[in-house]
């Protein structure tokens, strides 16, 4: 299907759905459950705990990057929270990648992912270091659909864990910094990661391509495109490769603002073509383990709230109707139907994740 094709199914499919539903009344917050299917919740802190229960909700714990050497030490207390609470914290895993250069890589990346699978592991994460900063010996870097990683991949496909994969950045880390944009605050101080004017690094274009190439090879593995699967810029590219690829989903972890920045019928309209593709997710992160020092209870506290306000915001958008306000903007919300946001919020992180469906009374 091509471009122009998509964007007028989009289009009709925006108009041919009332954007407001008087026969349906909007569910209460608490009564969805929620999955946040991208987490870093890496310390026993009961103000989230309590959260969590309270608006019934669960966060799948995201072991991430490969690159630095502290994989195990992320392994150890995903586990110990998983163990403590699984109808909280289901956790994903990652494979390392310090020691990609040796004999034998796959393998022991392989044998690494089964024993975080008998831990308890639902899913593996591949981050943005593949592409833009991993590099193989000759000098180049390495994509994520390097000939390395097919043996982990058919793997993946085999036991079928769901690849999580957070590949190439948002299309503004190659363009010149705006301080209209929606990542202006990242770029500008992450400037590591923004690569407008490093012509040495790959383009969006070729990561986005590598990353399809993956799923061209490995048509059985289940990959979910973490961050809108980086085309938060292009619905129409989202929904072309939602078309070719059935295995392919997405999640909208820190994009809902990007979401936002679109005509809000066209949002809506993805999410009516597409309820069983797109998870919900918020990607904060909480990971004392990197930090120099302890952090204090008012500071765990905090942290619990300010997850609270960025819950009930993207509840707001995603369930609300008329006008609300996301990121300082006013926005039109997208009032979705419930049997779409029950799918979303819940039913789809359940099914690829291989979720217990019955948790909502434990919590």
């Amino acid at each position: 299907m091509n471009a122009l094709l998509l964007r007028l199914t989009l289009a009709l499919l925006a108009v041919s759905v009332p954007f407001t539903r008087a026969a349906e009344t909007r569910p209460a917050y608490t009564e969805i459950r929620k999955i946040d299917c991208h987490s870093h919740i890496f310390e026993d802190v009961a103000a989230f705990d309590a959260l969590f229960r309270r608006i019934n909700l669960r966060t799948i714990n995201v072991c991430v990057p490969g690159g630095d050497g502290r994989l195990e030490e992320m392994d150890r207390v995903a586990v110990s929270l998983y163990r403590k609470d699984p109808t909280l914290y289901p956790f994903t895993t990652t494979f390392n990648l310090l020691d990609r250069d040796r004999p034998g890589y796959a393998d022991r990346a392989i044998a690494w992912l089964d024993g975080a699978f008998r831990r308890g592991a639902v899913g593996v994460k591949i981050w943005k270091e593949v592409g833009i900063e991993i590099k193989n010996p000759a000098g180049k870097f390495i994509l994520p659909d390097d000939p390395l990683f097919d043996p982990i991949y058919a793997h993946l496909a085999k036991v079928g864990k769901p690849l999580h994969a957070h590949l190439a950045e948002p299309i503004d880390a190659w363009r010149p910094l705006d301080p209209d944009s929606s990542h202006y605050s990242y770029y500008s101080t992450n400037p590591q990661w923004h690569l407008y004017g490093k012509p040495e690094y790959p383009s969006h274009a070729a990561i986005i391509a590598a990353r399809d190439n993956i799923m061209k090879k490995h048509p059985t593995l289940v990959v979910l495109g973490a961050h809108l699967g980086s085309l938060e810029h292009d619905l129409e590219g989202i929904a072309e490769r939602l078309d070719r690829y059935p295995n392919f989903h997405i999640e909208v972890a820190a994009r809902t603002r990007n979401l936002t920045r679109h005509p809000s019928e066209k949002v809506r309209a993805l999410f009516l073509k597409y309820p069983n593709r797109i998870l919900y997710g918020v990607d904060a992160g909480w990971m004392p383990l990197r930090r120099t020092q302890p952090p204090t209870d008012a500071q765990r506290q905090g942290h619990a709230n300010s997850l609270e306000l960025r819950y009930q915001a993207d509840w707001d958008y995603y369930a609300g109707s008329g006008e609300t306000t996301y990121n300082g903007r006013k926005v039109q919300a997208l009032n979705l139907p419930r049997a779409v946001l029950e799918q979303f919020y819940h039913a789809n992180a359940e099914r690829l994740f291989k979720l217990d469906a019955a948790w909502a009374g434990k919590n």
